[in-house]
C-alpha cells in the first residue's frame, strides 16, 4: 500500500485586508511523488508553498482555515522545528533564505542549530558537495556567487537534514539551461529514493517524463491531472516540455541603415571574471547575451551601466543605460504599483495602458513587495516601456513569468529597438528565440560567439545550450547512490 504523506482538507487562505489567497484545497500527496504545481503568475502557487512549509501562519498575516496534515500528523500539533525537520525549502529568491555570508557555513547551519556533532557535519558536508557538484562554491561569499549558483546552495543546504519532503519555489527562474537540466537528474533522482518532490513553476522542459501529477492553480483554486501525459492534453497553454523543438517565427529585422552604435565595449577586463572584453551594441537591435550561471554577464551588465570599472580596456555608452535587475526587490521603491511606474514617467494616461497591458491594473494600488514575484517582473518591464535611455539592459526579465506574460514582454521588448539598443540576459530559450535579433555567448570571461539569429544559425544557439548541459553535468548520479547507500 502507498503510503500517504501529505493531505490537505479544505485549505484555505486568505491575506489580511484581501480576499487573494487559496480557496478550499483538497489534495493527498504519496511518498515519492513529483507534483508540478503551475498555474499564471499571482494564482496562489507560492501562497499554497508557503502553507505547507509552515511559513503561513507563522510569519504571514491573514485568515488560515481548514487542515493540514504531514505524515498523519496535524499541522497545529507541530512546532516549526518539527515541520523543519520533515520539509526541505527552496524559496524563489535564494537570497532571502540565506543565514550566513558563506557558503560552507550556510550549508552547516541547520545542522548546527539541531546539535549534529562536527564529525557528522562534515561528513554530511562532504556527501552535499559530491552529490550536487558544489567543489567551486566551498567556502566562498554567497552574495559574490551569481543567482544560479546560489540556487543550487541553496537547493543543497534544503536537503542537509535528509528531508523527506522538499518543496521548490521557480527553481529553474535563475538557473541556465545546464544546471536546470541538472536538477531535474536531481529531483528524479530524489523520487528515486522515495523523496516527495513539490516543483512550483511555470518551466517544464527539465522536468519532462519525470510528473507524477500536475496541480494547477487557478485564481486561488486547484485542479488536479493524474498525470503528466493527462496535463499535456488539457489545452492550457503552457511552456513548452521540449524546447528545441519550437515553432516561433525569428524577429523581422530592421535595415541596417536605421541602426546607428549606443555602447561600446573594448579589450575590456575585470577581477579574474571577464578578459578582453569586444562588444557593439546597436539601436535597432535585441541582443541576447547568454552564457552558463557564473560566467560574468551581469559583471558585463554592470560595466555598460557604470557601476563598476573595468580594470583594463574602455567602456562608451551613449547616456546611462536603464537597468532592469534580476531581483525586482533591489530596484522596487514605490508606495505602489502605479507609483513606481510614476518614478520613471510622469504621464497618468501611458501609465494606465501600460498596466492593463501588463495585467497589473488591478494592482495598481498595491505595495510592489505584496506582489507576486511574476508580477513584480512585469512592473518592471513596465519601467522599462515607460523610460526615455539609448541602451535598456534586461537582466533574467522572465524569471517569473508564465507563457502568457511571456510573449507580452516579448513583443515590448522588441518594441524597444525602435527607440533604443536592447541587451537581454537570459537562460529562457523560449523568450530568447521570441526576442533575439543577434546571439552574444559569454564563456570563460571572453565572447566566443556573436551572431545574427535566424534559420541558418539557429543550430548554433541550440549548440550552445546543449554545451551548456555537458559543462555543468557535475556530478556523477551513481556517486550520489554511493554518498546516500
Amino acid at each position: 500500500m502507498v503510503q500517504k504523506i501529505m493531505k490537505a482538507d479544505c485549505l484555505s487562505f486568505e491575506y489580511k485586508d484581501s480576499s487573494e489567497g487559496i480557496h478550499d484545497i483538497n489534495f493527498e500527496i504519496s511518498k515519492g511523488e513529483v507534483i508540478l504545481l503551475t498555474g499564471n503568475s499571482g494564482c496562489g502557487k507560492s501562497t499554497l508553498l508557503k502553507c505547507l512549509n509552515g511559513l503561513i501562519p507563522a510569519i504571514t498575516e491573514g485568515n488560515l482555515k481548514g487542515e493540514l496534515f504531514i505524515n498523519d500528523k496535524n499541522y497545529k500539533d507541530l512546532k516549526m522545528h518539527e515541520l523543519n525537520s520533515e520539509i526541505g525549502s527552496v524559496f524563489q529568491n535564494p537570497r532571502s533564505q540565506f543565514f550566513t555570508d558563506n557558503t560552507t557555513s550556510e550549508l552547516v547551519f541547520p545542522m548546527e542549530n539541531y546539535g549534529y556533532s562536527k564529525a557528522q557535519m562534515q561528513q554530511k558536508l562532504s556527501e552535499l558537495v559530491k552529490t550536487f557538484g558544489l567543489e567551486k562554491l566551498i567556502d566562498k561569499n554567497i552574495f559574490l556567487l551569481s543567482s544560479g549558483e546560489r540556487q543550487m546552495v541553496a537547493l543543497a543546504s534544503a536537503l542537509t537534514m535528509d528531508q523527506q519532503i522538499v518543496l521548490f519555489d521557480e527553481p529553474s527562474a535563475n538557473l541556465d539551461y545546464g544546471n536546470a537540466m541538472k536538477l531535474g537528474q536531481i529531483i528524479s533522482w530524489l523520487k528515486e529514493r522515495g523523496i516527495t518532490v513539490i516543483v512550483a513553476d511555470h518551466r517544464f522542459y527539465y522536468l519532462n517524463g519525470i510528473i507524477d501529477r500536475v496541480f494547477f492553480m487557478d485564481k486561488g483554486k486547484l485542479h488536479i491531472y493524474d498525470s503528466e501525459a493527462a496535463f499535456k492534453k488539457s489545452g492550457y497553454d503552457t511552456r513548452s516540455f521540449d524546447i528545441f523543438s519550437l515553432e516561433v517565427p525569428f524577429v523581422e529585422k530592421i535595415a541596417d541603415s536605421k541602426k546607428s552604435v549606443c555602447a561600446s565595449i573594448q579589450s575590456a577586463a575585470y577581477k579574474n571574471i571577464l578578459k578582453g572584453v569586444n562588444l557593439e551594441l546597436k539601436k535597432g537591435e535585441v541582443t541576447v547575451l547568454v552564457g552558463s550561471n557564473g560566467a560574468g554577464k551581469t559583471t558585463l551588465a554592470k560595466l555598460l551601466c557604470k557601476s563598476i570599472k573595468p580594470d583594463d580596456g574602455i567602456v562608451k555608452t551613449e547616456g546611462l543605460p536603464f537597468f532592469i535587475m534580476q531581483d525586482p526587490d533591489y530596484q522596487l521603491f514605490g508606495t505602489s504599483a502605479e507609483n513606481e511606474l510614476s518614478l520613471v514617467r510622469k504621464d497618468v494616461t501611458k501609465i494606465k495602458e501600460v498596466l492593463e497591458y501588463l495585467g497589473l491594473a488591478e494592482y495598481k494600488d498595491s505595495h510592489p513587495f505584496e506582489l507576486s514575484g511574476g508580477q513584480k517582473q512585469r512592473l518592471q518591464i513596465g519601467m522599462a516601456m515607460l523610460c526615455d535611455r539609448k541602451l535598456i539592459i534586461f537582466d533574467e526579465p522572465t524569471s517569473g513569468l508564465d507563457v502568457s506574460s511571456m510573449q507580452k514582454v516579448s513583443k515590448e521588448v522588441v518594441s524597444l529597438r525602435d527607440k533604443a539598443g536592447v541587451l537581454v540576459i537570459s537562460h529562457d530559450y523560449e523568450f530568447i528565440r521570441h526576442v533575439a535579433d543577434r546571439i552574444v555567448y559569454l564563456n570563460d570571461g571572453k565572447i566566443e560567439k556573436d551572431f545574427d539569429l535566424s534559420s541558418q544559425t539557429l543550430g548554433e544557439l541550440n549548440e550552445i545550450f546543449k554545451k551548456m548541459q555537458k559543462d555543468s553535468a557535475g556530478a556523477d548520479l551513481m556517486q550520489k547512490e554511493r554518498n546516500y547507500a
